[in-house]
């Protein structure tokens, strides 16, 4: 059965893989703006919204890391359900090309080319690195299933030694050449998402069961990485992205205990959620299209309101078209089973 936290958070962080893509429309607003308003909360929710794809392989991680299935049941139900995902979408999307360019033709070759690569558009090197996940799985259930408190506390600790070394980085502009095997995405946050969904009530960690301080801790250290950033670029009259990923792991650890404690009482509220989140993966599949179509909401909007808050509205407006699409479209045979 599904968990209504876990839909939830995949609800959000689909908003926030849209607004990742947002550009200067939203994104990277902040970078031109004189608006103060605009500036921060443009630099929040572009900093904040690198956390969707770590959400996104914490959710699986809580799900996926506790069960047992052979290497014949894991192709067969996952792998291979993957392997077509990236078939069917990349063939639609090099449509798409051929539409726009029909000079070249439809290439058989160029199209698998491009389902090799999984560069037809940015969002799907997603497929490519969650397709890897799977391939892992059976270590990763391995590790989650002897990793003791103190194995995911000395994790989480390497977590801290590694964003010290980044802000060193940033300040100083000297690299320490060190690398940490298991801080990859794909097997540091399915770890950590099995910890937080599962082992953490039993142990030294459960007080951040309680979402008041998680939402206080959250709050802080969605601060502590905003603020240094916001009067850095100040300063210096530049503007990167050496602040958005620095407490990524924190940020989306803290959001999914956050989540999990939020109490969805209403059973009408829980099937609203369980629906929108079972359709998040295919809004990701098919996001790019409809945000192209709707993107002239945010000119006409900007001209009564902020352009910030004209954004936010044309990805909210966005996910849910995406969502109503693909909640139809997975009425059809096969394809529930699909997405």
């Amino acid at each position: 059965m599904k968990k209504v936290y876990l839909e939830l958070l995949r609800v959000i962080a689909i908003f926030l893989v849209l607004f990742n893509h947002t550009r200067t429309l939203g994104y990277s607003l902040y970078a031109n703006t004189d608006n103060p308003f605009s500036y921060w909360g443009s630099l929040t929710l572009s900093i904040l919204c690198k956390v969707a794809v770590p959400v996104f392989f914490m959710v699986s991680g809580g799900v996926l890391l506790g069960r047992q299935e052979s290497l014949r049941e894991l192709f067969r139900k996952r792998v291979l359900r993957f392997l077509i995902i990236i078939l069917l979408f990349t063939f639609l999307q090099y449509c798409r090309i051929v539409r726009v360019h029909p000079e070249n033709g439809f290439q058989v070759g160029t199209w698998l080319l491009y389902c090799y690569c999984g560069n037809i558009i940015e969002p799907y090197w997603f497929l490519k690195s969650y397709l890897s996940m799977l391939l892992i799985l059976p270590f990763l259930r391995i590790l989650a299933a002897g990793m003791k408190e103190r194995d995911y506390l000395y994790l989480f600790g390497i977590g801290l030694f590694t964003t010290a070394v980044s802000f060193g980085r940033i300040y100083t502009g000297y690299v320490l050449n060190l690398t940490f095997p298991f801080h990859a995405d794909i097997i540091f946050y399915p770890l950590t998402g099995y910890f937080l969904a599962n082992k953490i009530q039993d142990s030294r960690l459960r007080f951040l069961q309680d979402k008041r301080i998680t939402g206080a801790l959250f709050a802080g250290v969605l601060a502590l990485t905003v603020l240094p950033a916001g009067f850095y670029f100040k300063a210096n009259g530049t503007y990167t992205e050496d602040f958005h990923t620095v407490l990524v792991w924190l940020l989306a650890s803290l959001l999914f205990l956050f989540v999990k404690e939020i109490k969805v009482g209403n059973g009408l509220a829980q099937k609203i959620i369980l629906a929108m989140g079972s359709c998040a993966f295919g809004v990701y599949l098919i996001e790019d299209v409809v945000r192209n179509q709707l993107q002239d909401m945010v000119p006409f909007l900007s001209s009564y309101m902020n352009p910030f808050l004209a954004c936010i509205l044309f990805v909210a407006a966005s996910t849910l078209t995406a969502m109503l699409v693909i909640y139809f479209v997975k009425k059809l045979p096969y394809i529930k089973k699909l997405l």
